[in-house]
């Protein structure tokens, strides 16, 4: 960050600058459902809200066949284009999950989208039942009854068979949100289809394209079906059609990129020669696992983990790939001799670290000696900027914070927030029973109306002796915003000790609704039994077990068209990624069986959403939204090579 990043900071920071966004505020001022919002915080250093970035709340009906009727709000922002003369249609990202949100991403968001702003504006948002605009199906009083078992994430299911544990959360939850008289059926993917147009048509842009991730894909498909006007183009990563069968196929997102691992090695003549007929040692490998016959200092290795490495390379996208090592892996077991590769994986928790200055030496090591020293000076700078960044990261963040206290909730309620955790500290001491009675009491709060009276009770219920008159005499201070802000803290706080729950429960809100009814646990076990590769049901049974049993509370909506591909002409960008364990690569093929002006890749050492993974993926995808009708080449899978790991004992055999 330099001078005059410094001085822009400072002029924004106290209103001098002019607002890159006053076409947008001036179209809320006169009457359109729009309001400015902070950002959710952290922000990148180089995101100035009101310059490059403006969060914003966006009414939308909450049932779209009713446009004057109940109005419910999403939370939205926009990253401005880097060009003084973009494009009048911007990127639309359509987050996953289902129930994820867009916005407390934003810094990845703004790192993954960078190079389409070089001409566009990127556009988010929180869906419907989802992330920040969960709020409108939210369920106070469950939560405050079960805080303390949601913040340790202790909730309950209800079991397969229909039998009711203990506590169910989440049955209690769906029986107070109906209570409400809330129609939680609405909250489905066909009206967040309509709110996409919606969205658009408020914020002032007429045409636009997608770029969909995950359940994000299955939103611009619907759209593309329910509401394609101002459609120019759509790029679906990660793609999971609503005519698949999601979570019978639970197995498919595991057995299919072993298969990848298998045909990538068989293709490569060094992997091939090295590890002939990895297929059938797989094979075998889990049969002797499951026996108790594979070792590993000393212990037996569970199918489980022979199935690890193949999935959880998919959540790895800051760091180096597992696939090079896996047919190395694989024999190493089989064998049950040497096991430097096992020994490697299992020992960094199937975590491939990235580089670092002990692989700098190591690559640099036959060179001369002071070419080297050289080398070893870009590594030292490497790492001083690297920590400059990170400095430059926190003090923004501390600026920030600093600001959005003094003008959101008040010195006052800042420290009365800080005296009460300590009080609340000292008083519960080692008593659980005690805990969990301020906890829910806490939680309640978030449903209150803000007065002093109700703090003042929290304060008397739970506090004593001095630490109690402090809190009072902070509560009779306070004016009327830093009383406000003393619940905005409150309801900040309970926020995220219940996303956990409310994630959960927000993905299962579309599942459960609009998936369940064309699923079942017994076409799951079903599909699990004819897969090629033996026992991971031992794998994915408990994933599954989890959704159909949480889902049995929902009913089940049936949905017009939903099983039926989408047609259109739409210019469809489809990218499958060879080792997503999230959504299989083939279902990018499946997605685009009824799309008349599409384009498939599929992406090697890449998981789910490939974007995140391979730079190339941006350079296709920012080619492909400048010109929509241009027929792209292989470039981007062909110049990803895979460096396969031979060990010393492989070496030596040959």
């Amino acid at each position: 960050m330099d001078y005059t990043s410094i001085l822009a900071l400072i002029s924004f920071l106290t209103g001098n600058a002019r607002d890159e966004f006053a076409t947008l505020k001036a179209g809320a001022a006169e009457g359109k459902p729009i309001t400015q919002i902070l950002c959710p915080r952290p922000l990148p250093v180089d995101e100035i809200e009101g310059k490059t970035v403006f969060c914003g709340q966006v009414q939308v009906p909450e049932d779209h066949t009713k446009p004057d009727g109940k109005k419910i709000s999403l939370d939205f922002a926009i990253l401005k284009s880097h060009s003084l003369y973009p494009e009048t249609d911007p990127l639309v990202y359509l987050q996953g999950g289902p129930g994820a949100s867009a916005m407390v991403q934003i810094p990845l968001l703004a790192k993954a989208f960078e190079p389409w702003r070089k001409t566009r504006d990127v556009v988010f948002w929180d869906q419907r039942s989802a992330g920040l605009s969960g709020r409108s199906v939210k369920c106070f009083n469950a939560l405050a009854s079960n805080a303390a078992k949601i913040a340790k994430k202790e909730y309950t299911t209800t079991a397969i068979d229909g039998s009711n544990e203990s506590s169910n959360t989440i049955a209690d939850c769906l029986r107070e949100i109906e209570a409400a008289g809330i129609d939680i059926s609405k909250y489905n993917t066909t009206e967040n289809a309509k709110d996409v147009s919606t969205i658009i048509k408020a914020l002032g842009y007429t045409r636009y394209n997608i770029y969909g991730v995950s359940y994000g894909t299955k939103l611009a498909l619907e759209t593309m079906r329910v509401a394609p006007e101002g459609i120019r183009a759509v790029i679906i990563d990660g793609v999971a059609p609503s005519w698949v069968k999601l979570y019978d196929t639970f197995a498919q997102k595991v057995s299919e990129p072993i298969e990848h691992v298998v045909e990538q090695c068989k293709a490569d003549t060094t992997c091939n020669a090295t590890f002939p007929d990895l297929d059938k040692v797989i094979i075998e490998t889990l049969h002797a696992a499951k026996a108790g016959k594979v070792m590993h200092q000393g212990k037996p290795v569970e199918p489980k983990t022979i199935f690890r490495p193949f999935e959880e390379r998919n959540a790895k996208y800051g760091n180096l790939s597992m696939t090079p090592y896996l047919p190395a892996f694989i024999y190493e077991l089989h064998r049950g001799q040497e096991m430097p590769t096992v020994d490697l994986l299992v020992g960094r928790n199937f975590v491939m670290p990235m580089p670092g200055d002990d692989d700098v030496a190591k690559a640099s090591a036959t060179l001369p000696k002071t070419q080297r020293a050289l080398i070893g000076t870009l590594a030292d700078n490497a790492v001083i900027s690297a920590r400059i960044d990170r400095s430059n990261q926190n003090v923004i963040e501390e600026l920030r914070d600093e600001i959005d206290a003094e003008k959101n909730y008040g010195p006052v309620a800042i420290l009365f927030d800080t005296e009460l955790e300590k009080a609340l500290i000292a008083a519960r001491g080692s008593d659980t029973s005690k805990g969990a009675s301020m906890v829910a009491d806490y939680a309640a709060l978030q449903n209150t109306n803000p007065s002093k009276e109700s703090l003042g009770t929290f304060v008397k219920t739970h506090t004593t002796g001095e630490a109690t008159a402090r809190l009072m005499a902070l509560i009779d201070g306070m004016n009327d915003a830093e009383l406000a802000g003393s619940f905005a803290i409150i309801q900040r706080d309970i926020a995220k000790s219940e996303e956990g729950f409310f994630g959960d429960l927000y993905l299962f809100n579309y599942a459960c609704q609009e998936d369940l009814p064309f699923n079942s646990f017994e076409g799951y076990q079903a599909f699990t039994a004819a897969q090629k590769y033996p026992y991971i049901g031992d794998d994915a049974d408990e994933a599954a077990r989890f959704v159909f049993g949480s889902c049995i509370p929902f009913k089940k909506v049936q949905r017009d068209n939903w099983q039926v591909p989408v047609q259109s002409d739409i210019p469809t960008l489809s990218i499958g990624s060879l080792y997503d364990s999230q959504t299989p690569a083939s279902w990018a093929k499946i997605a685009t069986e009824e799309l008349n002006n599409a384009q498939v890749f599929m992406i090697p050492e890449a998981g789910h959403g490939a974007l995140l993974y391979q730079p190339c993926v941006a350079d296709l995808g920012v080619a492909f939204i400048n010109q929509p009708g241009r027929k792209l080449s292989d470039a981007c899978a062909k110049s990803i090579n895979i460096e396969w790991y031979i060990p010393d004992w492989a070496k030596a055999a040959k």
